[in-house]
């Protein structure tokens, strides 16, 4: 791809034109899709409680309709957002990403999602702690009611957002347009079949009347992780509409904070 560049100087003059035309897409407003529901607790609360090691997955009786959650000006921001991200990794690899975005930002592009973490935000750490590292978190508008809230990383196009309850990093959200994947390859488009074959014997569906498919819980069985869940949520398809990573049981909530 670099090859069709004539030097580092065009393709960033390249990258600039997509950021315009991306800028003036989401001159509405941030674009992100909540949950639709609300949490059953105010605050995170560890346990030792782990759900069934076997898959439940089955086939969904509901109605062969899905409501998209997230906004129509997502369909019209994903292609040029993806294209600014996909060159941005290539310029990385090329030696030359620091004019374009510092070591923080860019880690959160190239690494895949944990249970536990996304580069180097890890669940657990506190507002404060996200400034030391070089990422500025920034409230979303409507997303929380001050003691829980979600919050969006200043310079980061991708469409993912930080569950903060009492200022500390519980969750984290992938929503539709996201080129993310978990660290076994899972991302947002994978069928439930292949969330079976990924994760095997450690997850556990239910039927998401929502997204009129299914949330499936994968719980790990590593040492330490034992706290921290994967959440995929599919439609009727059977494919993932959205994911989250986290600490059990705040990850569960299907409303996130509201």
């Amino acid at each position: 791809m670099i090859q069709r560049f004539n030097g580092h100087k065009s393709m960033k003059q390249c990258i600039g034109q997509l950021a315009v035309f991306t800028m003036a897409a989401m001159v509405g407003g941030w674009f992100t899709a909540f949950p639709q529901g609300g949490a059953t607790e105010a605050m995170a609360k560890p346990t030792s409680g782990q759900p069934d090691s076997r898959s439940t997955i089955t086939s969904s009786t509901t109605p062969s309709v899905y409501l998209p959650q997230a906004p129509v000006l997502m369909q019209g921001v994903v292609a040029p957002l993806n294209s600014l991200r996909l060159m941005k990794r290539a310029l990385a690899k090329a030696g030359d990403a620091s004019a374009l975005v510092n070591l923080p930002l860019l880690a959160i592009l190239n690494e895949p999602l944990k249970t536990t973490g996304l580069g180097p935000i890890q669940i657990g750490m506190t507002l404060d702690d996200l400034e030391e590292i070089g990422l500025t978190p920034i409230p979303l508008e409507g997303s929380g009611d001050g003691v829980c809230q979600y919050y969006r990383i200043k310079g980061n196009s991708e469409p993912i957002g930080l569950m903060a309850i009492g200022g500390r990093i519980l969750r984290i959200d992938v929503w539709p347009g996201s080129i993310i994947e978990t660290r076994s390859g899972a991302k947002i488009g994978s069928t439930e079949a292949e969330l079976v074959r990924l994760y095997r014997n450690q997850l556990e569906a239910t039927a998401n009347p929502v997204t009129l498919g299914k949330t499936i819980v994968f719980t790990p069985r590593d040492p330490g992780e034992d706290l921290f869940r994967l959440v995929f949520e599919t439609d009727d398809r059977g494919e993932v509409v959205q994911y989250r990573a986290g600490q059990f049981p705040s990850v569960t909530w299907p409303g996130g904070c509201l």
